[in-house]
């Protein structure tokens, strides 16, 4: 079973509990002091799945105009005429039709959280999670090109970019209802994010090729001297966010929290980005009572 469905069934078996949950416990929290008395601190790791906006998978189409271009590649020399021979060219071999519409893959998110609960409601929180996306498609290649009618030989080569997102939430949850067991539970908040490009490869014939020009003006040449800079693309970006969950008490210490975040966030992989929507389906495994505030 892959990681996906593992992960759907787990929320949506999670959210089986809740009902459940009710229906087995009649304690709550109707007691004002009661209440008052979750002060504290929570702790504990998140993990699911997030779906990025595809605003920004176009970075890696390889388009002439982009700053990390397939022409990067053809325009050297030296790699033209390795291709050339990988290929195994007579005449010409050229780009027939870039990616239009590149797309992140889901990938797998997972962090750690610290929540200050005001009372057995409403907390605030900061948490930190990472996700390592990757985008990708095929660019077409003409080899040889031919005047007369015949189907012309078109060949179709993998590009993708991998890039990191560190991302940081500062937000707020509010639990609906008085059960000790079990409540629905809706949140937001402000996010900041930091994203870095990892890598930029269009793979020709097994061979991969870096899209990413670290040479600077200066033209790669094999076993030369020429310096390699190190390149940072990518930048800080802002947002908002909203989230809709569960919460299952298991005892008093521990907590699982399925749920879903819907981002609305810029992602600064080239400059102008606009904002776009994201998304992220989860589950918490809270803690407390290491530390309590409760007199």
């Amino acid at each position: 079973m892959s990681n996906s469905k593992f992960t759907g069934l787990l929320f949506v078996f999670s959210l089986f509990l809740l009902p459940v949950g009710i229906m087995a416990q009649a304690q709550d929290y109707r007691d004002p002091e009661s209440c008052l008395e979750r002060r504290g601190l929570e702790y504990g790791g998140i993990a699911g799945f997030y779906f990025a906006g595809q605003g920004t998978a176009g970075f890696y189409s390889g388009k002439p105009e982009n700053e990390n271009n397939v022409n990067y590649i053809l325009k050297n020399q030296y790699r033209y005429d390795e291709i050339y021979n990988l290929l195994d060219v007579n005449d010409t071999v050229f780009v027939r039709e870039y990616p239009e519409k590149m797309k992140y893959t889901p990938a797998f998110s997972f962090g750690l959280f610290v929540k200050y609960d005001l009372n057995c409601h409403t907390g605030i929180y900061v948490q930190f999670s990472y996700a390592r996306l990757k985008a990708k498609d095929v660019v077409s290649f003409e080899v040889d090109p031919k005047e007369y009618l015949t189907e012309p030989d078109i060949r179709l080569f993998p590009i993708y970019g991998v890039e990191e997102r560190n991302m940081i939430d500062l937000g707020f949850t509010h639990a609906f209802g008085d059960n000790k067991v079990a409540r629905m539970l809706i949140g937001g908040g402000i996010n900041m994010n930091n994203t870095l490009v990892k890598e930029h490869i269009l793979r020709i014939e097994d061979k991969p090729y870096s899209l990413v020009n670290v040479y600077g003006s200066n033209p790669y040449v094999p076993g030369g001297t020429q310096q390699a800079y190190e390149m940072r693309q990518g930048g800080i970006g802002f947002g908002i966010f909203g989230t809709l969950g569960a919460r299952i008490e298991f005892s008093p210490a521990i907590a699982l929290e399925p749920g879903f975040t819907f981002y609305y966030k810029q992602i600064a992989i080239e400059s102008g980005s606009g904002f776009t929507p994201h998304m992220n389906f989860f589950v918490k495994l809270c803690f407390r009572d290491l530390v309590s505030f409760s007199e």
